[in-house]
């Protein structure tokens, strides 16, 4: 097994992080400042089966999608699977979809895997509305499963070990 690394961002010249333009929760309200102040997270966990487990939370946007690029790269280069799972990602810019986008193709030129979980509809909307549904490999998990669940990091599904095999 690996360790887990773990990536935070937080915005100390503006306390809010804009939760008045990236949420879906009413202007000003408390559920809306609530998710915006929630950081960025992306966590790396190493399993079993030359397999990586990447879980993203927050705001995917300029700001933090190097920190992203740079986790994906790394995993990639150890791990011929990787599973990025986008469930409690609360948004995200053309940035982070490009540097998603990206590392799939990359993945495949190298004859590595690069799998989504798939996340909530505005992110889901993101990559069939600009056409990149087809370039990258989105999967579900069984939606009983909580996100992100230690049971989840350690052990690729065997639904998307399946996949695309």
């Amino acid at each position: 097994m690996g360790g887990q690394h773990e990536l935070t961002s937080e915005d100390p010249a503006n306390p809010l992080g804009g939760c008045m333009s990236k949420t879906q929760a009413p202007h000003g309200s408390v559920a809306a400042c609530a998710d915006a102040l929630r950081p960025f997270v992306c966590t790396r966990t190493e399993g079993a089966r030359d397999a990586a487990w990447v879980h993203l939370a927050g705001e995917l946007d300029i700001a933090t999608t190097p920190r992203l690029a740079l986790t994906l790269h790394e995993a990639l280069m150890q791990a011929r699977l990787v599973v990025l799972d986008l469930r409690e990602l609360a948004f995200m810019d053309a940035s982070g979809l490009r540097a998603i986008v990206h590392a799939s193709v990359r993945a495949r030129q190298a004859g590595r895997r690069l799998i989504l979980i798939r996340g909530p509809l505005n992110i889901d909307c993101l990559f069939s509305l600009t056409g990149y549904a087809d370039q990258v490999e989105i999967g579900d998990l069984d939606p009983a499963e909580p996100p992100f669940s230690p049971r989840q990091r350690l052990l690729v599904p065997e639904s998307l070990l399946a996949q695309g095999a």
